[in-house]
């Protein structure tokens, strides 16, 4: 069923910005503690560093309407509001923020109920199989 694939593409998403997350306050903070001298600013410094470099990863799939798990399961990001379907990468980008600091577990409950998400509603987009654009 879809709504499996998406939430394994969400995983991906999730454990590729858990690693991340780890690699970047197991490593690559105490390198800056040292660099900086400062840790809150190694700490600020660590956490843009992170949004950037997971940002890097998911742009080439961004472009192409998708997160990297969205891409694994063949799901493809569409727009509501045109025939086109064609979504900026800013709305994806809105749809990241929203769905995962904004809780994934409440913004997405809907989709278990095979209705569109919060993060869905709020960007006008929704998620189709990208082997057949409905």
């Amino acid at each position: 069923m879809m709504y499996v694939r998406r939430v394994l593409a969400q995983l991906i998403d999730l454990v590729v910005g858990v690693l991340l997350l780890f690699v970047t306050f197991a490593y690559v903070t105490p390198f800056l503690v040292k660099l900086v001298g400062n840790a809150y600013a190694a700490v600020i410094a660590a956490i843009l560093l992170y949004i950037v470099v997971y940002y890097l990863l998911q742009y080439p799939f961004m472009k192409n309407g998708q997160t990297l798990g969205k891409a694994f399961f063949s799901l493809k990001i569409i727009t509501t509001d045109s025939k086109d379907g064609a979504v900026p990468i800013a709305v994806i980008v809105q749809r990241e923020i929203l769905c995962k600091l904004m809780s994934c577990f409440f913004i997405c409950i809907p989709l278990f109920l095979g209705k569109p998400g919060g993060h869905e509603e709020a960007t006008h987009t929704r998620v189709v199989s990208s082997k057949h654009r409905a």
